[in-house]
């Protein structure tokens, strides 16, 4: 907490700590190494995501893809979203969106938003699975349904292009107008704009 409050603040960066700072995460990543080695799942999921960024250790794909896996396997929602991720992108394993949608739908499962949504985004394209706008608006509203900002914006384009649902730019605007609310700040804004030059 101490080091996210000084990285918030701008006096600190995971590239350059303070040599007092980096001995303590030096014994944090010992003490999760030893959990992780343990099968502790926590332990698995905060040293992926350490490794993954680079957060108070080098940067390690190949150790995230191996953490991350260990965690997802054990059934967290979280790192089975992330790991679904890392098989979409092709990061330290072979590309494959069969895999990734295989993941983000055990995340899925348990209700994780952002899984839904990329697991939505993978059936709006046909990665992985048969393409259907109709299952990807269910999980969208899923995402939605929880405040997920992307999940709201891809419905949104959804009921903006008659995608899977009646065209309805209303519903559109309401939705872009919802996501912008929520944070999202790459597409909505652009979308609503559209949709406002166009109606």
């Amino acid at each position: 907490e101490r080091v996210n409050g000084m990285m918030a603040r701008g006096e600190a960066s995971w590239a350059s700590l303070p040599a007092a700072l980096q001995e303590e995460m030096d014994e944090v990543v010992v003490m999760l190494t030893e959990a992780a080695a343990q099968g502790h799942i926590m332990a698995q999921a905060y040293l992926a995501e350490m490794y993954n960024f680079g957060y108070g250790v080098a940067q390690d794909y190949g150790r995230a893809f191996e953490l991350c896996s260990q965690a997802a396997r054990q059934g967290h929602a979280t790192s089975q979203c992330n790991l679904g991720g890392m098989y979409h992108r092709g990061q330290r394993c072979e590309q494959s969106y069969e895999r990734a949608a295989e993941w983000w739908a055990k995340a899925a499962e348990q209700g994780f938003a952002e899984a839904q949504t990329n697991l939505g985004h993978a059936y709006y394209a046909g990665d992985g699975v048969p393409q259907s706008y109709e299952r990807a608006i269910e999980l969208y509203k899923l995402g939605e349904a929880q405040g997920h900002a992307v999940a709201t914006t891809s419905l949104g384009l959804c009921y903006a292009r008659g995608e899977g649902v009646d065209m309805s730019f209303a519903e559109a605007v309401r939705l872009y107008e919802l996501a912008v609310a929520r944070g999202e700040a790459e597409f909505a804004p652009v979308n609503l704009q559209f949709i406002n030059y166009i109606i």
